[in-house]
């Protein structure tokens, strides 16, 4: 196995979550196009294929399902600090990406702010000054005696200093319906935003943790913690 795109750290190191910064920095050039030997995809465009959201409370109640989507931005992302206890795998990571821009196909069925919504086509957003903390929390598993971390549970916390929306709407196209839309989601972004928050949080969270593991699961604890055996 290569290693040139792991910077190791140990534990006792006293500066240790300055190293973990600095793994996770020296990621990001390997992570643009992708780390073939361990099926990590490229992250720049990052493409996920389907995202369900769900948010049964407050002024936005929808059921959402985002398809086919392509992501620019988030490989230009910054590790701003790191707070860690590695005796029980856990790692707080504060992020910032300064744009990140999306694309695809998008499905919703539900109420905001008490008007009903049914609509269903392709959408175009952006996110201005995007800061996030990502929650990672790890178990060591033991694979025919060699030991790895597996993560077990992804929090994601963000915010956005500007957002935009458009829509291209299949169902209410030739009609106000559609442009309604566009012109409801700009100017009420931040407070639809603010109510999906949680649901977006958790399918994020839901999708980098399986991207996480793809990697962790296959490089040995002892390969990027020095001092873990």
């Amino acid at each position: 196995m290569s290693t040139e795109y792991i910077h190791s750290c140990r534990k006792a190191d006293v500066q240790f979550n300055s190293c973990i910064k600095e793994t996770f920095n020296h990621l990001r050039p390997y992570l643009i196009n992708g780390i073939e030997e361990l099926t990590v995809p490229p992250i720049e465009p990052l493409v996920i294929p389907k995202m369900q959201m769900e948010n049964g409370h407050g002024a936005v109640r929808v059921r959402a399902i985002l398809s086919n989507m392509t992501i620019h931005g988030a490989s230009n992302y910054t590790v701003l600090n790191v707070r860690s206890d590695m005796n029980k795998y856990r790692i707080d990571l504060g992020l910032f990406i300064p744009h990140i821009e999306a694309t695809g196909n998008y499905d919703v069925n539900g109420n905001v702010l008490l008007l009903p919504v049914r609509s269903r086509g392709e959408f175009w957003a952006s996110f201005e000054n995007v800061t996030a903390l990502a929650k990672l929390y790890g178990v060591e598993v033991n694979k025919e005696g060699v030991k790895f971390m597996k993560t077990e549970r992804l929090g994601i916390g963000f915010k956005l200093e500007k957002s935009d929306f458009k829509i291209k709407d299949a169902i209410n196209m030739q009609n106000v319906i559609g442009e309604a839309m566009n012109v409801f989601l700009n100017e009420n972004s931040a407070e639809i935003i603010e109510e999906m928050k949680p649901a977006a949080s958790q399918a994020i969270g839901k999708h980098f943790k399986n991207f996480l593991n793809n990697a962790f699961l296959q490089i040995p604890l002892k390969v990027w913690l020095k001092d873990s055996e």
